[in-house]
């Protein structure tokens, strides 16, 4: 080949690894907004979403790395700022849908922090679709993270978390914990530095016991939480079909005993007046006494039912 046919590439994309918060935020039903405010008025609302997404992003030390429709993608440093700005969002759009006369209009947003492969001013690998993940699962108002981005965060923001979800993520052999940011004043009470905790109960409860069959396991201070499933690796392992791998948490968590449901089937509790509610994918505190059954009704004469008592 001679001179004059010599090709000229352009270098390839200079690829840097890195770990980072990696944040999606979606505009929450716009194509029902399209059809209740009308064209002209659900593309402002949306704009105006994705105006507050983006101002709360900067304000806490992010960078917007694209809009994708009705969506924002973003990048943290620290988990930390990504749960700031995550919470700031839902405040935002919230305050502005009230004063705004926007009644329909909301957010949910999911992030993850670990690692990925900048190109290009994007980002790609396992934290963007991990973080994809959690704003799918995530509902209306809703904010969800990981088990392992709450393991990063500081303490006053480990504090505003609750364990709602085991989920499947494409490329990963193993379910992932999901947390759910609480922040809305009417689950929780605000602490200095934006951050968020359930309200503590007048005269906290000294201990929860909980007897299965011959065991008995008793949840306090100092054994601050049990898992029950179908698996072995459980506190309490209840074998049963309709129970999943991992069930269910029983926690002592700001002061109280609460049951988190993790589970397909969901998880039915009973209180001592005979009152029954199912819990799936959501939390129950526990008071006085009654009987839980994980993954059915209960019904006469099953002897797959945990009984628990609260004492001071």
């Amino acid at each position: 080949m001679g001179e004059a046919d010599t090709v000229t590439r352009a270098p390839a994309p200079l690829q840097q690894q890195s770990s980072m918060a990696i944040l999606f935020a979606d505009v929450s039903g716009s194509t029902r907004l399209y059809e209740t405010q009308g064209d002209a008025k659900a593309r402002r609302m949306i704009g105006r979403c994705v105006e507050l997404m983006t101002e709360s992003t900067l304000k806490h030390g992010g960078a917007l790395i694209k809009t994708i429709g009705d969506e924002v993608m973003c990048r943290f440093a620290a988990a930390d700022d990504a749960a700031a700005a995550a919470l700031d969002m839902q405040e935002q759009v919230s305050g502005a849908a009230m004063t705004g006369g926007g009644g329909g209009m909301a957010i949910h947003v999911g992030f993850h922090f670990g690692p990925v492969v900048e190109e290009d001013k994007d980002v790609f690998g396992d934290a963007v679709n991990v973080a994809s993940r959690m704003v799918n699962l995530s509902k209306r108002d809703q904010i969800l993270t990981t088990g392992a981005t709450v393991e990063r965060l500081s303490p006053k923001w480990r504090a505003a978390m609750r364990q709602v979800d085991r989920a499947a993520v494409r490329g990963k052999s193993e379910e992932i914990d999901v947390y759910e940011l609480v922040w809305q004043e009417a689950e929780a009470t605000r602490i200095a530095g934006k951050a968020w905790v359930l309200p503590a109960a007048a005269g906290a409860p000294g201990q929860l016991v909980l007897r299965y069959g011959a065991r008995e396991l008793e949840i306090n201070e100092k054994h601050p939480s049990v898992t029950a499933g179908r698996g072995e690796q459980n506190d309490l392992v209840v074998k049963d079909e309709l129970v999943s791998r991992l069930h269910a948490r029983i926690e002592y968590r700001n002061h109280r005993f609460s049951l988190t449901d993790q589970s397909t089937n969901g998880t039915y509790v009973t209180d001592g007046a005979g009152a029954t509610r199912l819990v799936r994918h959501d939390s129950q505190v526990l008071t006085g006494s009654g009987t839980i059954c994980f993954g059915h009704k209960p019904e006469p004469g099953r002897t797959d039912v945990v009984k628990y008592a609260v004492s001071a």
